[in-house]
């Protein structure tokens, strides 16, 4: 990458030494350093800045505003006190300009590395800090087009997901996130309302683009117009998308029948049988061949070796009465797995369901697919799953379904299979399956939440993560591991080119037409 001279940045101020100062801002450090504000700068918190070193053209520190302070001598308590009690507030201004003697503005950069160019200004390295900044050296308002080079990530669309972008002073740049982001997992977390949803589409736009099908589970209905616009396949459990009663796992199984102890005993039995042998014409095959006349009738044969054979009958009865009449249920599996190979997006709702039918359908649609992955039966895939709090839940509570998710997320990875959880409440999730995730989007939390995921901001300074609770809607803290993004950076996501789902409704406006229509509807009737 080709970098301008320093004669086409912008100065902002210079490194600065004062025994006066408060603690920690005095002099320059390989941690900290401080320089003093020009005229006309107003330093953002985290904003990013270069330090220059007079002697050497090809080497620049750069760093992280994480404090900055003012002092004005016209704003000294005494003064202040003194100018109220005689009234002499108008004739001794308070405030003055940049330029002023009265007044002095210091700021604090976190340090993070260094720059290293060559006599072309062509960059050749970023690094760790090895040499310590001078005091008088000049800190440069850092280029927008270097902030993605010092974070970390690919600059140009043909080698990332363009997810947002990102600002410095009046000017802004792209930001794209490693295609290998999303292999290992991606949570975007904040409190209701924020954009963690818009952010996900905006992912599911940019993955739908570079062929990667996802699967997205939808619990609130967001998705469907997005689905629909990108010529993806809308179901809805229960109507047009089942799962094979025989994959499901016995507890899952047995909850869906009413028997008796001893009943539920010889089922088991015959279920494990069964349940084996479908998974075994999964991965021989891609489907599941296993009918329900067969588990019966290893229910019946499993019960005369007991010598139970109408206890076996009735609950062979029981059985065939609960799977037939269940709409969530199906004896074979239908085509909707092999529709990941044409289709950009299959989306799931399961918002109408209750929230163990939920977990059943998620955690038995993720043991097929993974399956069906590892053998090849289906293409590399993104599952996106919103309100993951729900199927991941926290606190050591568990279902067989929330084993299987868990699971997945773990190994995953090793499939090929990318994972996006999106959440309001980390807080109320596994902690294990929140860690899993790479990367993380981070939006506006409440305290709480942000106790949780405050170790899983890199190196973001506190001063920043205090701030987490004010982002603005639309913003977010973009953070990975190292070796995917060296810095945590703040992003505002880019404008979706799909259809928004559910937007939050005006309750006023909605009560308003609520009650035109029960007028009309009371005028009609009269």
């Amino acid at each position: 990458m080709v970098w301008a001279k320093r004669q086409s940045m912008t100065l902002v101020g210079r490194v600065s030494s004062s025994v006066m100062a408060p603690p920690g801002i005095g002099s320059p450090t390989y941690d900290m350093v401080p320089f003093h504000i020009g005229a006309g700068y107003d330093p953002p918190l985290g904003a990013f800045v270069l330090i220059g070193r007079e002697e050497d053209d090809t080497l620049f520190h750069y760093g992280r505003i994480v404090q900055a302070f003012e002092e004005n001598t016209k704003a000294d308590p005494w003064r202040l006190q003194r100018a109220s009690a005689y009234g002499l507030e108008e004739h001794q201004p308070i405030r003055v300009d940049d330029s002023s003697p009265h007044r002095m503005r210091v700021a604090l950069v976190e340090l993070l590395g260094e720059l290293v160019l060559d006599k072309d200004n062509r960059l050749q390295e970023v690094r760790k800090p090895t040499l310590l900044p001078r005091t008088g050296a000049p800190v440069f308002e850092l280029p927008v087009d270097l902030i993605p080079v010092i974070v970390g990530l690919p600059v140009g669309i043909d080698n990332g997901l363009h997810v947002g972008s990102v600002k410095s002073g009046s000017e802004t740049a792209n930001v794209y996130l490693p295609i290998e982001a999303v292999a290992r997992h991606i949570a975007i977390v904040g409190r209701t309302g924020v954009g963690k949803s818009y952010a996900a589409h905006v992912l599911v736009e940019e993955l739908t683009k570079r062929g990667i099908p996802v699967v997205s589970f939808d619990v609130l209905g967001d998705v469907f117009k997005m689905a629909a616009a990108l010529g993806g396949l809308n179901l809805t459990a229960g109507a047009d998308f089942r799962v094979p009663f025989s994959t499901i796992g016995l507890s899952e199984f047995l909850s869906f029948v009413n028997l008796t102890k001893d009943q539920q005993e010889l089922v088991a039995l015959a279920y494990d049988e069964v349940f084996d042998r479908a998974l075994d014409a999964l991965e021989a095959t891609g489907t599941v061949q296993v009918k329900l006349e067969e588990l019966l009738n290893e229910i019946r044969s499993v019960a005369g070796q007991f010598g139970q054979m109408p206890v076996g009958d009735r609950a062979a009865r029981r059985v065939k009465a609960a799977v037939q009449r269940s709409r969530l249920l199906e004896e074979t599996l239908s085509d909707w797995p092999q529709k990941l190979a044409d289709r950009p997006i299959i989306n799931v709702y399961v918002g109408h369901l209750g929230q163990e039918a939920r977990n059943l359908i998620v955690g038995a649609s993720a043991r097929l697919l993974q399956i069906l992955r590892r053998k090849g039966y289906v293409p590399p895939f993104v599952m996106l799953l919103d309100e993951a709090h729900l199927f991941l839940p926290g606190g050591g509570e568990t279902t067989p379904s929330t084993r299987v998710i868990r699971e997945l997320v773990r190994t995953a990875r090793h499939d090929a299979i990318g994972i996006v959880l999106i959440t309001q409440s980390p807080s109320s999730m596994d902690k294990q399956s929140l860690l899993t995730c790479n990367t993380r989007i981070v939006f506006a939390l409440d305290s709480e939440d942000l106790r949780l995921i405050s170790g899983m901001l890199g190196d973001l300074p506190e001063e920043v993560v205090k701030r987490i609770p004010r982002l603005s809607k639309g913003h977010a803290i973009l953070v990975s591991g190292s070796d995917l993004i060296r810095h945590p950076v703040e992003v505002e996501i880019r404008p979706r080119q799909t259809p928004e789902g559910a937007p939050t409704p005006n309750l006023a406006e909605e009560v308003r037409k609520w009650k035109e229509k029960r007028m009309m509807n009371s005028g009609k009737q009269s």
